[in-house]
Formats: structure tokens, sequence, C-alpha cells
């Protein structure tokens, strides 16, 4: 007897994937740089770099 995941490619077609943690770190530097290296905003920089890669 096969045994199938109740979840399949296309039952996650809809669904957002999440980005890869390289990806978004690299994301993440990119708009340190751009705000011209400025501390502190590390966490901010993280959840839009996220956000921006998990709708691609």
């Amino acid at each position: 007897m096969s045994h199938r995941s109740a979840e399949t490619p296309l039952s996650r077609a809809g669904q957002a994937r999440e980005p890869d943690p390289a990806q978004v770190a690299q994301r993440a530097y990119e708009r340190f740089v751009q705000r011209g290296g400025e501390h502190g905003h590390d966490q901010e920089d993280w959840l839009e770099a996220e956000k921006e890669l998990g709708h691609q």
C-alpha cells in the first residue's frame, strides 16, 4: 500500500513559499548598505527582506 502525503505540490501552489535564509540575509545586508551602514535596524531589515523575497 502506497502512502501519499495529504499535501501535494498542487495543493501548495497558491501558498507563498518561505524564502531561503541566505537570500534573506543578503537582502537585509543590501538594505543596511543602502541606508549608509546605519546600525540598529537589523530586525526591521530582516523582516522587510523576508516580505520582499516571499512575494517573488
